[in-house]
């Protein structure tokens, strides 16, 4: 039989492989009991689990070519010789003749107690020991070397299988564990920015107990289920004052929807402190990145783009089209960005390729028609509404004094009871519930004033410090650069060191 043509294609190849598998089996079928067989049977038997781990590893199981298939089945050239191995396996097998058959058997006979076969199963069995003998030695002339060399070509073709898509670095791997180089060049191509600090810092500073508000919220709530109408928005923008401690509310927002394990999630935290601040599409090469490694489908998807692609590193238009093949292939990724305030450009009027309204446009478009979900955390800026207003039936929340005040309480109070260990724990109270009446909400203004408790200073001391802060962190700030400016010139060029 001809091999099979590069016209079958892919899908052709999941039925030659079913061809292939029958022949293999009825080669199998030959057994026979010799001690030189029985050694050629676990040859054969240990290279048809090669050829069958194989076929699971690219893709192929009982017949059919899964859809997330090894990406080097749809490079023409590897197809070509996949076919041409697939059906040398087929014809080599089918063409066994009958030689196979002419195996010896086993002498099925019994021994007595005493050693000797009865006379009647002695003169039963004659003939057939007579004929056993004669298959023996047929077996041994011409039998054995063709069943040796065809296990030996039947090896041979499987290890080529092996040679031409090798199945390591991809199927046959727990998802999201490639081999490192396999990751490390993928990074590397897909331009992901550097792991920053932000979520493992804010997961430690968050005090047990608090941000758990935000899980009774109604939109928060729609926004999550799983049973939201198709309708629903894809898109949640929670949005606060500064200093509401907004990231460490992100970080427990992370950790809550990573807990479902059937939710592929991925969350990128900008910092003003972060290089490349100024261009949000980073969180959309770090997001790829992240689902990538997890989801066998997803590594798929990107190595295909990778081996198809020539460029040392993905552009952004290929970045952004690689991203909507995932959510289209992937279902139900939620992805989180915290921080999208933090970008240097935003409120400057910026309208050029980094612009909040540009990536949100383009996010907006790669997640349409999908089932992706998308958490934005942020201030409440101009320019970020006005990039959400093209979202249709965007969700939002607004955090209010009344969501963080009971936080606001066990934050200063975890405050005063590490900086003022020596005070009685009515003066502890009453200091902790005073800074938490002037914070306004702000943990960042709480945490302003643990360079102001002494332990040495008396309660109307320290309540006088407390009185005499500017309430609201503009003013803090202000305060601050004042009593910096009065700093002697070294303490006052260390002081700008460390801003």
């Amino acid at each position: 039989m001809e091999p099979v043509g590069l016209a079958v294609g892919v899908v052709g190849l999941a039925g030659l492989f079913s061809s292939c598998l029958e022949a293999v089996e009825k080669f199998d079928s030959y057994k026979n009991f010799g001690r030189d067989s029985r050694s050629l049977a676990t040859l054969f038997d240990a290279d048809k689990h090669r050829f069958e781990q194989w076929c699971r590893a690219v893709g192929i199981e009982k017949g059919k070519l899964s859809d997330t298939h090894h990406p080097a089945l749809d490079d023409a050239k590897n197809m070509a010789i996949i076919h041409k191995l697939f059906a040398s396996i087929r014809d080599f097998c089918s063409g066994e003749d009958d030689a196979l058959n002419q195996q010896p058997t086993p002498a099925d006979s019994k021994i007595s107690k005493d050693g000797f076969l009865s006379t009647r199963q002695g003169q039963l069995r004659h003939g057939a020991l007579v004929d056993s003998k004669w298959r023996k030695a047929a077996w041994a002339l011409t039998g054995k070397t063709k069943r040796a060399g065809h296990v030996q070509m039947f090896a041979t073709l499987v290890q080529y299988l092996y040679s031409v898509v090798p199945p390591d670095d991809t199927k046959g791997t727990p998802s999201g564990h490639g081999a490192p180089e396999t990751k490390r060049d993928l990074r590397a191509w897909l331009g992901c920015p550097s792991p920053n600090d932000l979520y493992d810092d804010s997961i430690q500073k968050r005090l047990d107990g608090t941000c758990e508000w935000i899980l009774a919220r109604t939109e928060f709530r729609q926004w999550l289920s799983p049973d939201a109408p198709p309708g629903a928005s894809k898109l949640l923008w929670i949005n606060g004052p500064a200093g509401y401690g907004k990231t460490i509310l992100c970080a427990k927002l992370v950790e809550v929807i990573s807990s479902t394990p059937q939710t592929p999630t991925a969350h990128f935290f900008l910092s003003s402190k972060s290089e490349g601040r100024d261009d949000p599409f980073l969180a959309i090469r770090s997001w790829l990145a992240a689902i990538t490694f997890q989801n066998q489908a997803a590594l798929n998807v990107v190595r295909k783009r990778r081996l198809a692609q020539h460029e040392q590193a993905a552009t952004r238009a290929t970045i952004i089209r690689l991203f909507r093949e995932v959510v289209q292939t992937v279902p139900c990724c939620t992805f989180i960005l915290d921080g999208l305030d933090e970008c240097t450009w935003v409120g400057g009027g910026h309208s050029g390729s980094h612009s909040v309204a540009r990536f949100l446009e383009e996010l907006r478009q790669a997640i349409d028609d999908t089932t992706a979900r998308v958490l934005v955390v942020s201030r409440n800026e101009p320019e970020i509404r006005q990039g959400l207003k093209r979202y249709s039936g965007f969700s939002e929340y607004t955090i209010s004094l009344e969501d963080v005040s009971a936080d606001n309480i066990a934050y200063s109070r975890s405050i005063v009871d590490n900086k003022l260990s020596n005070k009685d724990e009515s003066i502890r109270l009453s200091i902790s519930q005073r800074m938490a009446d002037r914070c306004h909400g702000q943990f960042q203004w709480l945490r302003m004033q643990e360079d102001f408790l002494r332990k040495w200073r008396n309660q109307k001391q320290l309540e006088r410090d407390i009185d005499e802060t500017p309430a609201g962190l503009d003013r803090l700030y202000d305060r601050n650069w004042e009593r910096i400016e009065r700093l002697q010139d070294v303490k006052r060029t260390k002081a700008f060191s460390l801003l």
